[in-house]
């Protein structure tokens, strides 16, 4: 007797939890690769893996923007113009991080790797194929997520961590400039605090993020399981599951995914599931009328009951689709309180409701949406 979806999640949960945390790059996260390949194969996906070589590039390049700053703020009396071409250039390069995406790798890489089954629409991969309606692609982390807080929060990619380095190194610039105008060793008061910012930057860079206190990832992994156990010999609409490598430490796993996979914008739909990590399940759309409207129609489903919210903080999977204008919707966890441990069986439930979520999403295309 075949289990249930809810028993199903409590298993994919408890057997991931054994294999403990799952550091970007770590052998556990490659026992967990192995352990969602399995997976994917008895819903009878068709299972690749794919390489990895990552590095925290955004922490690095905070780093060595910080470093450029805070060399800038000890010269800035004595070298203004160098010390101005040190600020400008930092500042430019943050803000080109900003707009088109993490930048060159920069040191010692991890290895990892990112699992990817397909599901071929009935008929597609016969002699007389024919090409899909639909293509959706789900998307879960395979690592454990991370937290920055504390000092390391500095090196953080908030919103208030960027005005904090853009603040500190614009005040070197001014100071600088100020120097050049009108040169007055009184322009120390500028630098002084300008320094000591990007001082604690530069250690909280070389400090890094933390396992966060509660892994919803687990139940991510799970909903993705599920749901591709869940769409079977579609006529119309093919369906990949994919679970990201290194998700926490660097966007390249997905950016490689769309690199090797050129998925066509007008007839992809890309469901990222985040964090599990709350009682509330929510989604949000970046997309057309027609998404969002496909989206809020299965999500009122009772058993679902999810809620469109415009989630606020860092999405890690996200980022790179957005950058691109894929029509995406994000599937994650939310809770009053914030980010809380839940019970096994409450995991379960947000990973079975999930999954009920991306297949109600997936049927209506299948049926014309």
């Amino acid at each position: 007797m075949s289990s249930s979806p809810r028993d199903e999640a409590q298993t994919i949960i408890s057997q991931l939890a054994e294999i403990g945390p799952r550091r970007a790059g770590s052998p556990q996260e490659a026992t967990a690769a192995a352990f969602v390949n399995g997976r994917l194969r008895r819903a009878d996906m068709g299972v690749t893996t794919h390489s990895l070589l990552l590095s925290p590039r955004r922490r690095r390049l905070y780093g060595a923007a910080a470093a450029a700053g805070l060399l800038g703020a000890l010269t800035a009396i004595f070298l203004p113009l160098p010390s101005l071409a040190l600020a400008l250039a930092a500042i430019i390069t943050l803000a080109l991080d900003a707009a088109i995406g993490p930048l060159a790798q920069i040191g010692p890489r991890h290895a990892s790797q990112s699992i990817i089954g397909t599901q071929a629409i009935v008929g597609g991969a016969g002699l007389a194929s024919r090409s899909p309606r639909w293509r959706v692609v789900i998307l879960a982390p395979l690592d454990s997520p991370t937290v920055a807080a504390g000092l390391s929060a500095l090196a953080g990619p908030s919103l208030s961590a960027g005005m904090a380095r853009v603040g500190a190194l614009a005040l070197v610039g001014v100071a600088a400039l100020a120097e050049l105008a009108s040169p007055n060793r009184g322009w120390v008061l500028l630098v002084a605090p300008a320094a000591t910012l990007l001082a604690l930057q530069l250690a909280a860079t070389l400090r890094g993020p933390r396992p966060a206190p509660h892994d919803g990832n687990l139940g991510a992994l799970a909903a993705m399981v599920l749901a591709a156990q869940r769409l079977c010999a579609l006529e119309y609409v093919e369906v990949w599951a994919a679970a990201v490598g290194a998700s926490s430490l660097d966007p390249g796993g997905v950016e490689d995914l769309l690199r090797i996979y050129p998925f066509e914008r007008e007839r992809t739909l890309i469901i990222a599931i985040e964090q599990l990590d709350g009682e509330q399940l929510c989604y949000g759309v970046d997309g057309p009328q027609e998404i969002v409207s496909l989206a809020a129609l299965a999500a009122e489903v009772p058993l679902i009951a999810a809620a469109q919210r415009a989630r606020a903080h860092g999405a890690a999977l996200t980022e790179p689709l957005r950058r691109r204008g894929l029509r995406t919707i994000s599937v994650y966890g939310d809770s009053a309180g914030g980010a809380a441990a839940v019970a096994p069986q409450v995991a379960a439930s947000q990973s079975e409701r999930a999954a009920l979520l991306i297949a109600a999403i997936v049927q209506q295309l299948e049926g014309g949406g």
